[in-house]
């Protein structure tokens, strides 16, 4: 089953996280690559794992949802140069909770998930098992993104190969 399918079909996922995924501004994220995939797209997987995870092992699922979603709530795009990169990796978890407290009206502990999911990349430390269980539901889908991403490149690069050798 395809896993936007599975997560839209989670009432008790969309009963809180409908509020963020069909946002105007929020939808914007549809349109910036991230991860080989889309931001609104990353944004969601986080919250779902994150969500699926605190039903193992408790916290505020709530909070998990909303903040899962809002992680990467930035309409920045990346940019090719990597000092600009760098700075928005270590930033962008500012803007995202920016855009969030101005957006949704999010509370501390929210606040902290999103500020505290670049953890350790960043300087802010998750204060909550939540703040913890998004940061780690955002590396394992990134992972995952970025498996899939370099997966996808090897083989277009060996279709390449392969015909230049024929």
């Amino acid at each position: 089953m395809n896993i936007m399918k599975k997560v839209f079909d989670d009432t008790e996922f969309m009963d809180v996280a409908g509020k963020v995924l069909f946002n105007d501004e929020f939808l914007k994220t549809k349109n910036i690559i991230h991860h080989g995939t889309t931001r609104y797209d990353h944004s969601v997987r986080v919250a779902y794992l994150s969500y699926k995870l605190s039903k193992v092992i408790g916290g505020n699922k709530k909070s998990i949802i909303k903040a899962g979603a809002l992680h990467d709530f930035f309409l920045e795009e990346y940019d090719n140069n990597i000092v600009k990169e760098a700075k928005m990796l270590v930033n962008h978890p500012s803007i995202a909770k920016q855009n969030a407290i101005s957006y949704f009206g999010i509370n501390k502990k929210e606040e902290n998930i999103i500020e505290a999911h670049m953890f350790p990349m960043s300087n802010v430390m998750p204060k909550y098992k939540e703040s913890w269980i998004v940061s780690i539901a955002d590396k394992i889908v990134a992972l995952r993104e970025n498996a899939m991403r370099a997966k996808t490149q090897v083989s277009l690069w060996t279709i390449l190969i392969l015909n230049f050798l024929r």
